[in-house]
């Protein structure tokens, strides 16, 4: 009898504490800038992390995916599947990976919180962004506005966004028995 209680109440604190979701929804004036939207969680208290590499391919002379969510301490795995050397780089000048050929690869650790854009010195038109967050309770957004963030634990929270060319200011939002939404509006 007392294991059968103990594992009620067992089952009722995992259902009380379960991980929630945060959606919604985000105009861009213009539209045209609605594509390198991110919103995220600024800080989760406790957040435990291990280190994570993603990869970020330069093919067709883009970079794939053109956004990438990571958290302190990830790293991104860039390769090169073009038959021409490429380069990455940061614009803001943190760092320079070299030039390498096609099949080859080069890794880099986020060590820091922000926004680094990637680009290829060799082919300016080359763009990519890579976010870097205190926790990885980010979305990007997608071509209609609409975003989801998964997994988030029960609380309050400061809800902001990013976008490289317009603006909008952050919210608090509170994920209690499930579901939060949130709404932005960007602009110039």
């Amino acid at each position: 009898m007392r294991n059968l209680i103990l594992i009620t109440v067992a089952a009722l604190s995992s259902t009380a504490y379960a991980d929630g979701k945060i959606t919604g929804t985000v105009d861009a004036k213009p539209s045209k800038f609605l594509k390198d939207t991110i919103v995220y969680i600024k800080s989760v208290p406790n957040t435990k992390l291990t280190a994570k590499t993603i990869n970020i391919d330069q093919k067709g002379m883009e970079f794939a995916p053109r956004i990438a969510l990571l958290a302190v301490g990830d790293s991104v795995k860039f390769e090169n599947h073009d038959k021409v050397d490429h380069n990455v780089m940061s614009t803001d000048g943190g760092y320079d990976l070299g030039t390498w050929g096609g099949g080859q690869e080069k890794q880099h650790a986020f060590k820091v919180e922000g926004v680094f854009a990637q680009v290829c010195k060799l082919h300016p038109e080359m763009l990519a962004y890579v976010f870097v967050g205190q926790n990885r309770f980010a979305s990007t957004v997608d071509d209609k506005g609409s975003f989801t963030i998964d997994g988030v634990p029960a609380g309050t929270y400061e809800l902001a966004i990013w976008n490289p060319k317009l603006k909008a200011s952050s919210q608090k939002v509170t994920v209690a028995d499930g579901t939060a939404t949130a709404k932005f509006s960007l602009t110039r």
